[in-house]
């Protein structure tokens, strides 16, 4: 599993993300709020995403090639 590094270990990059400066590269359209920052959020929202992966694969090897 990926190491989830916490805000709180890096103050740099905390300046930086509460200073704005990450926002001057993403597109107006990514949402600016609502993200998580704590390492339990992340793991489910990680697990999730493995599942919907590993769902795909199996739809696809099953010779599915559209979603219903």
């Amino acid at each position: 599993m990926p190491v989830v590094h916490s805000p709180a270990r890096e103050p740099q990059l905390d300046a930086l993300i509460a200073a704005g400066g990450y926002w001057g590269l993403a597109p107006d359209w990514v949402p600016r709020t609502g993200y998580a920052r704590d390492r339990d959020t992340l793991i489910t929202v990680l697990a999730a995403l493995r599942r919907l992966v590993q769902n795909e694969t199996a739809r696809l090897r099953r010779g599915r090639t559209h979603a219903h």
